[in-house]
């Protein structure tokens, strides 16, 4: 399919009153589920990476952005769904200007330290630069909790002001807003308490698609609700990949692999195959969510 840009992606869903997944991925097998998930929903759907955790000095390599970038593009065209990708929350705004250069169709910078007037400042230039090639820019506003699984502890967070909000969305220009509305990062445990009525405030202040992180911690019947009222894009990925890994966990205390031929446990894709297993699961896991989000047949 030609390549399909994330403006179009949300306006769509904004129009027609769904939402798409940004589904989180972490190398090629995560991907590639994504992708048959939204083929199978016949949904659209964004693909990408966390440009905080490419960049981040804890990584034992230096991972070539351009790679990623490449590598998305590819996907993306190979696939019968609609699919644009996204650079997600880079924390340096230096690495969000190397996601445009990479071809990244969406990128996202965010500091939530950082005084909203100097926020702004940055955002609009990243926006002037990002729109003179053709690329889009979602930003926060407000701050998310984040949970700690070890603790079942959040940190402090900070919902989002709809006047400010829809200050910042006219001064920036950018494209697309998260927002936080009750919404937390990492949450596993439990449902966050998600606040429709601040929802709407901002939707009513505020012109362009909004966002909402921590998809993975909201009850999938708010789902409905949020697209009602604004929200065109959730971002999915902690559930993601506690899905991969509870399918490993589970491969090893079912198999002595020990006794196996390694190239059937990897490599083969054959019904032994641990990647193939987790994939399978994976692709389950997307397309409830495209359910959820009523995303299934709004491919066009």
């Amino acid at each position: 399919m030609p390549n399909v840009k994330a403006k179009d992606i949300l306006k769509d869903a904004a129009e027609r009153g769904y939402c798409v997944g940004y589904f989180e991925s972490w190398d090629l097998e995560s991907t590639a589920a994504v992708v048959r998930a939204a083929e199978k929903m016949r949904s659209p759907v964004m693909i990408g990476f966390c440009g905080e955790y490419l960049a981040s000095p804890e990584r034992k390599y230096a991972e070539d952005i351009r790679l990623y970038g490449t590598f998305l593009k590819e996907m993306a065209r190979s696939s019968s769904a609609p699919t644009a990708t996204l650079l997600n929350e880079s924390t340096d705004i230096k690495y969000a200007y190397k996601g445009i250069g990479a071809g990244f169709d969406m990128v996202m910078f965010v500091d939530e330290e950082m005084r909203v007037e100097r926020l702004t400042d940055l955002q609009k230039h990243l926006v002037e630069f990002a729109h003179s090639c053709d690329v889009s820019v979602e930003a926060e506003l407000g701050v998310l909790p984040t949970a700690n699984r070890n603790t079942s502890e959040m940190s402090q967070g900070l919902n989002t002001d709809p006047e400010l909000a829809a200050r910042f969305v006219a001064e920036t220009g950018i494209d697309a807003l998260a927002v936080a509305i009750g919404n937390v990062h990492l949450l596993e445990w439990e449902k966050a308490e998600i606040d429709l009525e601040l929802l709407e405030k901002i939707h009513d202040k505020v012109s362009v698609p909004l966002v909402l992180h921590g998809g993975t911690g909201i009850d999938k019947s708010m789902f409905r609700e949020a697209a009602a009222r604004g929200i065109a894009k959730v971002n999915v990925g902690a559930g993601m990949k506690r899905v991969v890994i509870n399918s490993y966990k589970r491969y090893f205390e079912e198999n002595d692999v020990s006794g196996m031929n390694p190239n059937l446990i990897l490599g083969r894709g054959g019904g032994a195959d641990i990647q193939r297993l987790a994939h399978d699961e994976l692709v389950d896991f997307v397309a409830e969510f495209i359910k959820a989000f009523q995303g299934e047949n709004k491919a066009r």
